[in-house]
């Protein structure tokens, strides 16, 4: 099974990451602030399920907390849906 984590540096993630790589059944896909939303789509084409762990916990302005949050959630879900699978997140 292929497994996507957004944020995939970040502390929760890193620990996930830890533990899915001690099993023999997942493929781990990462994410991570260095790619752009541009890539969501042929990232997610290819998984079969979503951690998405990614977001802005300490935001300096209401306008980084929407573009680290609501913004990449509402690009990954679209990206999901544009696959025409169902992915669980």
């Amino acid at each position: 099974m292929k497994v996507l984590v957004t944020g995939a540096d970040g502390f929760v993630a890193q620990n996930l990451r830890v533990h899915l790589s001690e099993r023999n059944d997942v493929e781990l896909v990462l994410f991570t602030r260095k790619q752009s939303v541009d890539e969501l789509y042929d990232t997610v084409k290819g998984v079969d399920f979503i951690f998405h762990l990614a977001g802005v916990n300490r935001p300096k302005n209401d306008v980084e907390f929407t573009e680290g949050n609501v913004e990449l959630t509402a690009a990954l879900c679209l990206a999901i849906e544009r696959t025409g699978k169902v992915i669980p997140i």
